[in-house]
């Protein structure tokens, strides 16, 4: 058993100060773990603060063994120190050394063993999560029998889930096979099971106010900037007279007529035939013009040899490309649109199914620790009887690698200190 304490140093002083709240942002290697197992050390000898009061969320199953491991080792090896070994501890920590809190420190092993569940509340916050639930089952809304889903689990039940879909849709949804088709083509069939199950993984898009429902194209469309009803013939509709500017292009072909070379030559064939057509053959054939005009960097070909002709050739060619990059902007949002949909499509009904396929048989996820747990907290209806039954109040907090920690699980850590 080691049970060492390390002396602090600099702001790690001030980030264990029991009074105050503290962000700590330190690289890979600094200490962190040291000084949060020094924090709790320092809460535990504050007055008033019982080991139940205390609540830490590490980010890993291995975080959070290597914190109680730290913790529980000095306070078992403060039980017999020596007067001044254990002195030397408490003032490596920033803490008091009199007499009281000497004595204090040597009965704190025992305090945290007799507390509430055996020890202190080190968790990672889907560990948490899980504990909260098997204490409401009822008021979570949990089934009898139901356990958090191991990883050979989901493996399993998502396969089951897509040939069960797969199976269905070739009988009746030939669109969603096809969408599933170019989506494994597209990325792979893993990475295409990946997608599904990140959709799955995404409730709040599919269930509660404002969920998404087909037809999705549209809402697709609005958030990627585009209108509701926009189509490919808006791109050709670009392309007429009086939307593009036509002035310009003309203008930039006099001044290739001025220079007169072979390149110029092939340059004004280029805007002849764009202008000949119609807007729908002028959209078509924006990529050709485009590749006449500018190089693939998106300079002007030419530009000194045109400016010779005309200093204004800059601005007709600015013009002019700033209408094919809108008509060029717009057709891949289009083509975005187009690839999207369905994959969001089918990714809606894969959630659906992934999540009726979890009640079936009676397993819960990550996502729904998390969801189930904030629920649970955010009801003032529970609050009440929630204190009561578990007869504890975290009124302090530990995060460790709080950076990763996302709104949802902030909402049950914020939860956590007003209902528990």
């Amino acid at each position: 058993m080691s049970g060492k304490v390390f002396p602090l140093q600099d702001n790690q002083s001030l980030a264990v100060e029991p009074r105050d709240s503290v962000w700590l942002s330190a690289s890979a290697g600094t200490g962190k773990t040291q000084v949060l197992s020094a924090r709790v050390l320092r809460l535990l000898l504050t007055p008033g603060v019982r080991p139940e009061h205390i609540l830490c969320l590490t980010f890993t199953k291995a975080g959070a063994a290597e914190m109680a491991t730290r913790v529980n080792e000095v306070l078992a090896r403060w039980v017999r120190a020596k007067d001044d070994s254990l002195v030397n501890d408490l003032r490596a920590i920033g803490a008091d050394f009199d007499p009281d809190t000497r004595a204090r420190a040597r009965t704190l092993f025992a305090a945290v063993l007799d507390c509430p569940g055996g020890g202190l509340r080190i968790d990672t916050i889907h560990a948490f999560s899980q504990w909260l639930l098997s204490a409401f089952p009822q008021e979570a809304g949990l089934m009898p029998g139901t356990r958090p889903m191991e990883d050979r689990d989901r493996e399993l039940l998502a396969d089951r889930v897509l040939r069960d879909l797969l199976l269905e849709w070739e009988e009746s949804d030939p669109q969603a096979v096809s969408a599933l088709e170019a989506l494994s083509l597209r990325m792979g069939a893993d990475k295409a099971q990946g997608w599904l199950m990140r959709c799955a993984g995404t409730r709040d898009m599919w269930f509660g106010n404002g969920a998404w429902q087909p037809p999705m194209e549209p809402r697709v469309k609005r958030l990627l900037g585009l209108d509701a009803d926009a189509s490919r013939a808006d791109l050709a509709r670009l392309c007429a007279d009086d939307v593009f500017d036509i002035t310009a292009l003309r203008q930039w072909r006099e001044v290739h007529a001025d220079w007169g070379t072979a390149t110029a030559q092939k340059c004004m064939a280029a805007i002849d035939d764009w202008l000949a057509g119609d807007a729908a053959a002028r959209f078509e054939g924006c990529e050709a013009l485009t590749a006449a005009l500018f190089t693939q960097k998106g300079d002007v070909r030419s530009l000194s040899s045109l400016e010779k002709k005309d200093a204004g050739v800059g601005e007709y060619a600015a013009c002019v490309a700033k209408h094919l990059g809108a008509i060029r902007e717009k057709a891949t949002l289009l083509d975005l649109v187009d690839r999207i949909t369905p994959a969001l499509e089918i990714g809606r009904k894969f959630a659906l199914a992934w999540d009726d396929a979890k009640a079936r048989e009676g397993l819960v996820d990550f996502d729904d620790l998390i969801m189930r747990a904030a629920d649970l907290l955010g009801n003032a209806d529970m609050s009440a009887w929630i204190r009561y039954k578990l007869d504890r109040q975290f009124n302090h907090i530990l995060v460790d690698e709080a950076q990763d920690t996302n709104a949802s699980q902030w909402a049950i850590i914020d939860l956590s200190l007003i209902h528990i």
